[in-house]
């Protein structure tokens, strides 16, 4: 039972200043600030229901996610490893270590987390796109026909 104007939504009836719900200040009647505080609060239920959606839709449920984060956790720190050797230019030497470490370290990853992350580091031993170094192809190769 609201009635609707470009001023303010009020409920019908005799009309007090304690039954007001929201109120625009250029009006020049002083707003407490609560009327405003309801769409904020249903709107951010609103996103947080969604986004909880998206998320359990997306990544298989609470275990799809926690193992994307768990992957993160690992890729991300690598990748930004990965960018300040290139961008120091680093020699051959540290490149060596830096992939037969991250190789070995992301096989047990993919061997942890299985699925998906089998099936990466198969792609990462047939080496599709010629992406990557030698050592990640030898590495990941026993994801090829012995998968733990």
């Amino acid at each position: 039972p609201f009635q609707f104007s470009s001023r303010s939504i009020q409920p019908r009836g005799p009309r007090s200043s304690g039954q007001r719900i929201f109120a625009s200040s250029a009006a020049g009647k002083k707003d407490d600030g609560i009327g405003i505080l309801y769409p904020i609060v249903g709107g951010l239920v609103v996103t947080v229901a969604g986004g909880i959606k998206y998320l359990h839709d997306h990544f298989e449920g609470p275990d799809g996610l926690i193992r994307s984060i768990i992957f993160f956790q690992f890729a991300i720190p690598k990748y930004l490893e990965y960018r300040r050797h290139t961008f120091q230019k680093s020699p051959d030497e540290v490149w060596d270590k830096l992939d037969k470490e991250t190789a070995a370290t992301a096989l047990d990853l993919a061997c942890e987390l299985e699925g998906f992350y089998y099936k990466g580091g198969q792609m990462v031993a047939a080496n599709m796109g010629g992406a990557f170094p030698k050592i990640w192809q030898d590495t990941m190769s026993v994801l090829q026909d012995q998968v733990p």
